[in-house]
């Protein structure tokens, strides 16, 4: 066996123990730091799997059909979040149906508000009634109103858009007292604990302060993100991989250089306790992928592979800095 292939399954081998109470994550870590072509293989493996998921109803249409089971209709089949691929021993129609997402509700026409609240295993897929669509993450809060003009509100959590755009009508996101405008495109708004995050994969949007006057807009283009933090008014324009906008909806996280705060902005997501980058990580980044799960792990598996502690204090996680590892 060649010293590739034994990479390969090592970082398959690490991938399925993710979710496991008993994950040696300070080994996970040290196996990471030995040689920098495992964590090239861990992540291709983490991508891997998501694109596995993606694949799954087009699997599932080549399976032969089962006469034991013809009623089965493998589209109602719900993801679970964080369920792993089994790299050994997973029979393919159990991978499909381990790996197949989305529940799929078509709002009203009518112009009274529609919420959407989802828990922190579930995601949704919503039908809007002008033909866009939206997904909706993990923990959020969502409400819709307006039908064929729709107005949608993230009181928390996030969600991804793809619309077409109309001059006869604008699709209107509110998050954190900020309104983003579509202009024809496909877009994610992520709205979480004190911060507003705005990524653009196609297309365009404009963002401006709720109330303000359109000359205030900042317009963004794909390839853009826009971070706010509303309580200091500070907003931060970045670049951003297109590809991997509303990464989340395939039940990952995937960074290139990213600074811990907005990787701990992402987490907080999903987490049971609020997250707090101490000082002496400010200046931490984060490139590699991580596997939202249950949300559970994600602060485990950033401990694994970068130098920082993390301490819990009345309630809340602080992720603090410990030197060069």
């Amino acid at each position: 066996m060649t010293h590739a292939r034994t990479t390969i399954d090592a970082a398959a081998a690490w991938h399925a123990q993710l979710d496991s109470p008993d994950m040696a994550w300070d080994a996970f870590g040290a196996w990471l730091d030995a040689d920098a072509s495992h964590r090239q293989a861990y992540d291709a493996i983490a991508l891997l799997d998501a694109e596995i998921g993606d694949a799954a109803p087009a699997i599932a249409n080549l399976l032969p059909a089962n006469d034991d089971h013809e009623d089965f209709d493998v589209s109602a089949v719900e993801r679970q979040p964080g369920t792993r691929w089994r790299w050994a021993g997973l029979g393919i129609s159990g991978a499909v149906a381990a790996g197949l997402a989305i529940m799929v509700v078509a709002p009203s026409t009518d112009s009274a508000a529609q919420v959407y609240v989802t828990g922190r295993g579930e995601t949704r897929s919503v039908t809007l009634a002008d033909g866009s669509r939206m997904q909706i993450d993990r923990g959020s809060h969502v409400s819709v109103s307006g039908g064929h003009a729709p107005v949608i509100e993230i009181a928390q959590g996030a969600a991804s858009f793809a619309v077409r755009h109309d001059p006869s009508r604008v699709l209107m996101v509110r998050a954190g007292g900020y309104d983003i405008r579509d202009l024809g495109t496909r877009f994610d708004v992520v709205s979480a604990r004190g911060r507003v995050a705005i990524t653009v994969a196609q297309g365009m949007v404009s963002v401006t302060p709720t109330g303000g006057a359109t000359t205030d807009a900042t317009v963004l283009k794909a390839g853009q993100g826009l971070d706010i933090v509303p309580d200091k008014r500070i907003a931060q324009r970045r670049k951003i991989d297109p590809g991997r906008v509303a990464d989340w909806t395939d039940g990952r996280l995937e960074y290139d250089g990213a600074p811990l705060a907005l990787v701990a902005a992402d987490i907080s997501r999903y987490a049971d306790a609020p997250l707090v980058v101490d000082p002496s990580a400010a200046n931490v980044r984060f490139s590699g992928v991580l596997t939202i799960g249950d949300g559970s792990r994600l602060v485990d598996q950033l401990r694994a592979v970068l130098p920082i502690r993390v301490r819990r204090l009345d309630g809340v996680v602080h992720l603090g800095g410990t030197g060069p590892r």
